[in-house]
């Protein structure tokens, strides 16, 4: 892992989603947060260990906050009961990750491509055909209700705000990296998401403003 890319480039929360990739082989597998722990430990050693006892691996906050704030809102990983697995997003970002020359500067957010990636081409064929987009086509907007927007997210009114907020994201970035084509169906498709962004700002300003947990 260390000779692949130049790791002092790399925020801690990319060094984190790369152990979980190497845990995983690059695949959705569920990996145990102790193991995810020690593999970054192992793998970028000065970052992730024990205060005072660098023999051993710090399974605190510097593990558990970037885990569940940045890669589970920036829709990279989903968890439950302390296991944790890559989203298609997740992979594809490791992968990027892995592929940047060592010249090229890394940033904490992956960025918006040229070209659409698998799980982007998938996200978007996804929104297509939610009942929200054929009602917004069909020039029906004030028929749009919460559940419409809650599963044009891919998500339910139980899903916890880590995950809610995490769809969002991904949706937002599959919706970014279309800004700039001319095709009709693309320029409909951001028009709906921003007037459902807008429509349904108060549901998502509170799971924002939520503890966490279930909804």
């Amino acid at each position: 892992m260390k000779n692949e890319i130049r790791t002092s480039k790399l925020t801690r929360s990319q060094k984190i989603l790369l152990s979980l990739y190497q845990l995983s082989n690059g695949a959705s597998k569920q990996v145990r947060f102790e193991d995810i722990a020690v593999a970054a430990y192992k793998n970028f050693a000065a970052d992730f260990q024990l205060k005072g006892y660098p023999q051993y691996p710090d399974t605190g906050d510097i593990i558990h906050k970037p885990l569940y704030s940045e890669l589970k809102k920036g829709g990279y990983i989903l968890s439950g009961n302390k296991y944790f697995s890559l989203t298609p997003k997740g992979i594809t970002y490791a992968k990027k990750l892995l592929s940047i020359s060592q010249n090229k500067d890394i940033n904490a957010q992956s960025q918006p491509l040229v070209k659409l990636t698998v799980d982007q081409q998938k996200e978007l064929d996804r929104l297509k055909s939610s009942v929200a987009v054929e009602l917004f086509l069909k020039g029906r907007p004030d028929e749009i209700l919460d559940i419409d927007f809650y599963s044009y997210l891919g998500v339910t009114v139980r899903t916890n705000k880590y995950d809610f907020l995490g769809r969002l994201r991904t949706v937002e970035d599959a919706i970014s990296v279309i800004q700039e084509r001319s095709d009709e169906l693309y320029k409909k498709l951001r028009e709906c998401h921003n007037y459902l962004l807008e429509k349904f700002k108060a549901n998502i300003d509170f799971v924002r403003s939520s503890k966490g947990g279930g909804r």
